[in-house]
C-alpha cells in the first residue's frame, strides 16, 4: 500500500488544482471566442459537432493541466537552483518551454480526439494539426494559455511571498478589523552571529544566512509552519495554536532543522569553516491579529505572547541552552512527551510584571 507524507499529498493536491484551473480556463476561452474547430471527414452520427468541441476542450484542459502541473512540480523541486537565476532568464526560458508544451498539447489533443472518435489516426489529421499550428488561431491560443500560466505562477509567487494562506486572508479582508487568535510563536536565531559576521564579512555571511534558511524551508514544509518574519539572522515561525502543539510540531521542527544542517555539514565546513548552530524559544497564547500597512500590507500580531517568545529565546545564552520554552507550551505538550523537559527557573522577563517559568527542551 502506497504511503504519502504531507509534502507528497500537498504536491498531489496542487497538481489536481492546476488541472481543474486549466479545464476551467479552456471553457472560458471557448465562451470568449466561440471557437469551433473545423471537423474534417466522417464522424459518428450519434455525436454532434458541439459534443466533439466539448471533448476537445476537456482533453485540452486535461493535457494542459497535466503537462503544466508536472512543470510546476519540477519548478518547485528546483527552487533552490532557480533562486540564483535572474528573473529575466527564467521568464525567457519559461516562455520557450511554454510554446513547446502548447504545441505538444495541440498534437496530443488532436490525436486523442481522433482515436476516441474514429479509433485511428490518419495522415490528413496530422496535416490538419500542422496547418493549425501555423494559423492565427494557434497564436491566439498560445497568448491566452501563456496569460493563464503566468497568472498561476504569479499567484504562487505572491502566495510564497506572504506565506501560505495569508494572501487569501488579505483578499478576503479577514483581518481588516483586529481579531483575537491563539497562536504558537517559535523564534530561532543563529548562535554567535556577531562573531561569524566579523569572521566571514558581510557578503559571505549573507550567503550563509541564505543557505541556512533554505535548509529551514524543508523543515517548514514538513511541519506545516508559516514563516512570519525574517529579521536579519533570526526567523519567526508561527502556527495556529492547536496545529503547532499537535504532535509537538513546534518542537520537532527545530531538531529536524538541525538534522538538515548536519546533513549538509560538508558544504558548510567547506564554504564557511563551521557548522551553523541555532538557538530557539517558543511560547503561545491569545493575541490580536490585524491587517496593517498602506503601501505594503501584511498581517501583524500584537500582544504579550510574541514578546515573551522573543525574550525566552534571548535567554538561551544565559543558561547555555539551545532551546527554551514557556510552561504553557510544555504543559500542553505533555500528551506528546517525546522530548526531555527540564525546569530552568522562574524568570522575570524584561517588560513583564509576572515571572515566567522557563523549561529547557532536549531530544
Amino acid at each position: 500500500m502506497l504511503k504519502f507524507n504531507k509534502n507528497s499529498r500537498k504536491v498531489i493536491i496542487d497538481f489536481f488544482i492546476i488541472i481543474a484551473i486549466w479545464i476551467s480556463a479552456v471553457f472560458i476561452w471557448d465562451i470568449l471566442t466561440s471557437f469551433n474547430p473545423k471537423i474534417e471527414g466522417e464522424i459518428p452520427k450519434h455525436i454532434s459537432v458541439a459534443e466533439i468541441n466539448k471533448l476537445n476542450l476537456v482533453l485540452a484542459g486535461l493535457f494542459l493541466g497535466s503537462i503544466f502541473g508536472i512543470l510546476n512540480v519540477f519548478i518547485k523541486n528546483k527552487q533552490e537552483r532557480l533562486r540564483k537565476k535572474s528573473y529575466g532568464r527564467i521568464i525567457f526560458f519559461y516562455s520557450i518551454i511554454h510554446i513547446i508544451l502548447t504545441i505538444v498539447t495541440i498534437f496530443l489533443v488532436g490525436i486523442a480526439s481522433q482515436l476516441i472518435l474514429k479509433g485511428e489516426i490518419s495522415r490528413e489529421t496530422l496535416q490538419e494539426i500542422r496547418m493549425f499550428v501555423k494559423s492565427s488561431d494557434f497564436f491566439r491560443i498560445v497568448t491566452f494559455t501563456y496569460l493563464v500560466s503566468a497568472t498561476i505562477i504569479l499567484f504562487q509567487i505572491i502566495n510564497q511571498k506572504f506565506g501560505p494562506g495569508v494572501l487569501l486572508d488579505l483578499l478576503l479582508g479577514k483581518y481588516r478589523q483586529p481579531k483575537e487568535v491563539k497562536m504558537v510563536f517559535l523564534f530561532m536565531d543563529l548562535k554567535s552571529s556577531t562573531t561569524y559576521a566579523e569572521k566571514l564579512g558581510h557578503v559571505k555571511y549573507s550567503q550563509l544566512i541564505q543557505d541556512c534558511f533554505s535548509d529551514l524551508t524543508l523543515a517548514v514544509n514538513e511541519f506545516d509552519a508559516n514563516i512570519y518574519q525574517y529579521i536579519g539572522d533570526e526567523v519567526v515561525l508561527i502556527w495556529p495554536y492547536n496545529d503547532g502543539i499537535k504532535n509537538a510540531k513546534c518542537i520537532k521542527i527545530f531538531f529536524r532543522f538541525k538534522e538538515y544542517l548536519q546533513k549538509r555539514s560538508d558544504h558548510y565546513m567547506n564554504s564557511y569553516g563551521f557548522l551553523p548552530q541555532f538557538k530557539a524559544g517558543v511560547n503561545g497564547g491569545t493575541l490580536m491579529a490585524a491587517e496593517v500597512g498602506v503601501i505594503k500590507r501584511s498581517i501583524a500580531y500584537h500582544g504579550d505572547v510574541i514578546n515573551t517568545a522573543s525574550r525566552i529565546q534571548g535567554l538561551c545564552n544565559s543558561f547555555n541552552e539551545e532551546f527554551l520554552a514557556s510552561k504553557l507550551i510544555v504543559t500542553d505538550l505533555a500528551f506528546y512527551n517525546s522530548f526531555n523537559y527540564s525546569f530552568i527557573d522562574n524568570i522575570e522577563l524584561k517588560g513583564k510584571k509576572e515571572k515566567v517559568d522557563i523549561y529547557a527542551i532536549k531530544q
